[in-house]
Order: C-alpha cells, then structure tokens, then sequence
C-alpha cells in the first residue's frame, strides 16, 4: 500500500483490538462492522459470496490539523468480487445521508469517487479496483472538500498496486449455478468504524474520525 503524497502527514500508532488497522480477516471485519449477531452473520454470509480473502487498513493524521486520511485495501479470490463490490458500494453512498455528489478520480474505467459532508467534516472518497483488489481511499478535512488530494492519493495507490495478489481460487460449483449478489454497502470513512447504510444484507464499512488507531511505518509497503 502506498504512503501519502502530501509527506506532512503521520501514520497512527497503535492498533485496537477489533479494528481493521492491520492485517483483518472477514470475522474481524464483521464482528467490528456488524451492530448485532443478526448483522454480524449477514456480512459474514455476503463476504464468503464476494470470496473475500483478507484485508489491510493504514491511517495518517496531520499534526494540529484537522485532516484525515484512511487507505483500505480488500483481497478477494477472484476479479469479480473485487468489482462487485466497488460497483454496488457506489449505489450505497448515493443512498447515504452525508452523500453529496460523485466524481470522475480519473484512475480507471470502473473506478468512482463521491464527497460526504459528515456534519461539517467533509471528505472526498476513491473506490477503484485492481485485478482482485479493492481499494478504498478517503481524505478529510473540517475546511473544505479535499477532492483533489484524495485524487492524487488514490492514483498512487493504483500504481503502486499490484496487478493481482495471490489467493486461493474459487470453489469448483455444480452445473447451473449462479452466485448469490447480495449487495454490500461499502461506506468508508477516516478513523472511527461505523455502518453507514445497508444495501441488501451486506455492509462494508471501514473508518470514521476518531482516534488513530493505525500502526506506525515509514517504507511503503504492500500486503
């Protein structure tokens, strides 16, 4: 995963039990996403659909600054997963209370972003997708939409991406069958996890501001 393009940023320390900073599987991922064990068992359910593998989260902060940034990255065991999932997050957000409007973060063909206005904390948002990756990438700040910034970011972060990650493949399935598109609202936002909405059965989320909770590094790394 990339480091920032704006240098004076700094990643947070630590990692709390639970959160998706670090290396997270899709127990950890639902356990810290799911409000109830009702919630808790649909995203389960909707990430082995998806083929989810892993995942890995990083945060930075601005000193004295209200800025936020946040890089999730998501394996999934095949290219389709990994699209499925960006495509129908997008329909969340344009669902989401704080979604104000979409954007072209000129990344690749299938790639989206969209701007939140959290109660006077605004941030830009990049969905894209890379061979069986998922990225998300959002940047925040309490003045004004960082739309630009998080543009650069995520055409970092796609070229510094790999093309795939290796994974195990897909089960081998029976004649006629069809995968189960349960939907997955993917909401993304720096620091703080929270549900934002729910689009089927599934629910993505991933930061919201608080307080960091990401483990420190310099060298630009990659799961």
């Amino acid at each position: 995963m990339a480091n920032p393009v704006e240098t004076d940023f700094v990643e947070s320390l630590g990692q709390a039990p639970g959160s998706l900073i670090g290396t997270f599987d899709a127990k950890t991922y639902a356990q810290t996403s799911g409000a109830d064990a009702t919630s808790r068992g649909s995203i389960l359910q909707a990430l082995k659909d998806y083929g989810f593998v892993t995942g890995y989260g990083r945060e930075w902060s601005k000193p004295r600054l209200s800025d936020r940034m946040g890089e999730l990255l998501m394996v999934f065991n095949s290219d389709w997963g990994a699209a499925a999932s960006a495509s129908t997050s997008k329909t969340s957000y344009s669902k989401d209370e704080h979604y104000r409007l979409f954007f072209d973060p000129q990344v690749n063909a299938d790639a989206y972003g969209v701007t939140e206005d959290d109660g006077g904390y605004y941030w830009s948002v990049v969905i894209f997708t890379k061979g069986n990756e998922m990225f998300a990438i959002e940047r925040g700040s309490a003045t004004e939409y960082p739309t630009a910034q998080s543009i650069a970011q995520a055409q970092k972060a796609f070229a510094f991406a790999p093309n795939s990650i290796d994974a195990p493949p897909p089960a081998a399935v029976g004649p006629g069958f069809l995968p189960n598109l349960r939907l997955l609202a993917i909401g993304v936002s720096v620091l703080m996890l929270l549900a934002a909405c729910a689009i089927g059965v599934g629910i993505f989320v991933a930061f919201r501001p608080g307080p960091p909770r990401i483990p420190a590094g310099d060298a630009e790394r990659q799961l």
